[in-house]
């Protein structure tokens, strides 16, 4: 299914209640949101609240190509979508997992790649980890780091200060 099919639908009706995403041209039902997910997803928005001068959307979808309308948690890009669009691509995107992992790195990151999406960040919930993914390529990143508590994750955006792991989950339980 392409872009379009899957908005028409959106727009129908058809889907109302239901919490999916269209990856890959298949339509994808989405983990709930657990406090863990709000937590950490609650603290990156605070953290990147602190640089207005980009634009950043909340688990809203972007359209990442014709088949594919993901959702990421966090998606920021330099200025807004044009009035009545989507966001087409992002500077960064952050996708917080507590069970979807496997998705958001085999699924999600080469689409993020595709795109051109040069930083993508996998907040691992569970193992308190950021896994930054960066140089894009046809269908993956070629650099993967992953930072764990006691460090901090470079921030690529320009007037936003590096993000402390350990201060990321800090109101995550175990």
């Amino acid at each position: 299914m392409d872009v379009e099919t899957y908005n028409r639908i959106v727009a129908s009706g058809a889907l109302e209640g239901q919490h999916v995403e269209l990856l890959d041209g298949a339509i994808v039902d989405m983990s709930p949101k657990s406090p863990a997910h709000i937590a950490v997803v609650s603290e990156l928005v605070r953290h990147f609240a602190a640089a207005p001068q980009w634009w950043t959307q909340v688990q809203d979808p972007i359209e990442v190509g014709a088949d594919s309308e993901p959702e990421p948690d966090l998606a920021i890009a330099a200025e807004r979508p044009p009035r009545g669009r989507l966001l087409s691509s992002a500077a960064l995107v952050i996708e917080v997992a507590v069970s979807s992992q496997a998705i958001d790195r085999n699924v999600k990151a080469p689409l993020y790649a595709r795109a051109g999406i040069p930083t993508y960040w996998l907040i691992d919930v569970p193992a308190r980890a950021v896994e930054v993914r960066t140089e894009p390529a046809a269908h993956r990143y070629q650099s993967v780091r992953i930072y764990r508590a006691g460090e901090a994750v470079p921030c690529p955006l320009e007037g936003v200060a590096d993000l402390d792991v350990a201060a990321l989950h800090a109101n995550v339980e175990d």
